[in-house]
């Protein structure tokens, strides 16, 4: 079996591949009783497949010509489902097999959505194939899990002029963590400092941030933590807004749906300009708050939450 991702949070979906394969029967049929599930860290079970599934021998070849007939439709096998089979020391031992099982299985594809209010933790699954009294399991049984995370900010804390952030992870599994810090160089390009690191097992951790455009990110890097004291709302410029320079004398705004311009004067260019998804809504001056309320009601610029 394969799951992706292998790390979800709360209200996500998670896709989950079995693979049937019979080729090995010989003069004989089978119709097993399967039960494919999911169950929680708390030990609840939600079952997403049980059904009897019919499998009948292949052909067998008398002469080489019905060897070179085929004997199975062609399979569209998603990459992710292969990569996920080279991951892991189980995996890689039974790559062989598994690639040479790929054609000749009957694939499934059952999908999780993991509840809002769902515990944090480590989710195992659930594979049994029923058959004249006896039950097997699942071949990657010790990768088959996925783990849904959680990671919040606690609070900010401010020590000797350092600030440091206070993170709580939900999780009773290690979380993989990356931090990035971004500032300027002389030039006023954006670089940035990165640190990677596993955050304990529900266990809090302090880290230390140098400016409010540093954040944290998780769950295979899709989840963003702003790491600041202030209001985690962001002003954006509407990306489906195309700017136009003339002369460098004024800049104008067209939206793709309509055939109006919008003029931009000094003041609403600057925080147009400003308007880069990391300029944070409360270092706005009073006119500039004037001057976004305006310019979000005709939908020029609006507000983020990262």
């Amino acid at each position: 079996m394969s799951i992706f991702p292998k790390r979800a949070i709360p209200g996500k979906t998670v896709t989950i591949h079995w693979n049937f394969n019979i080729s090995s029967l010989k003069n004989t049929h089978i119709l097993p009783f399967v039960r494919i599930g999911v169950k929680d860290p708390k030990g609840k079970v939600t079952m997403l497949f049980e059904e009897h599934v019919l499998g009948l021998p292949d052909p067998i070849a008398n002469d080489k010509s019905d060897e070179q007939q085929l004997k199975y439709l062609n399979k569209n096998i998603p990459l992710l489902v292969l990569a996920d089979y080279l991951s892991g020391p189980c995996k890689r031992e039974k790559l062989i097999e598994i690639l040479k099982n790929i054609q000749s299985g009957r694939h499934y594809y059952f999908t999780y959505t993991v509840p809002d209010d769902a515990p944090i933790g480590k989710y195992t699954l659930i594979s049994e194939v029923h058959n004249s009294g006896e039950i097997k399991h699942s071949k990657t049984a010790m990768d088959d899990f996925f783990l849904v995370e959680k990671l919040t900010l606690d609070k900010v804390v401010e020590e000797g002029g350092q600030k440091k952030a206070i993170i709580i992870n939900h999780s009773t599994e290690k979380t993989p963590v990356k931090v990035v810090h971004c500032y300027e160089n002389e030039l006023g390009e954006l670089n940035t400092k990165v640190q990677v690191f596993e955050i304990e097992a529900s266990q809090e951790t302090e880290i230390q941030f140098f400016s409010d455009k540093d954040f944290l990110l998780y769950n295979e890097e899709r989840e963003v933590i702003p790491l600041t004291a202030l209001s985690t709302s962001y002003l954006l410029r509407n990306q489906q807004v195309l700017e136009i320079q003339k002369n460098n004398e004024f800049s104008c705004l067209l939206k793709r749906d309509k055939e109006e311009a919008y003029r931009l004067t000094t003041e609403t260019k600057q925080l147009w300009e400003k308007s880069n998804g990391l300029f944070h809504k409360d270092m706005m001056s009073e006119k500039e708050k004037a001057i976004f309320e305006e310019m979000n009601s005709e939908g020029l610029i609006e507000e983020i939450h990262l």
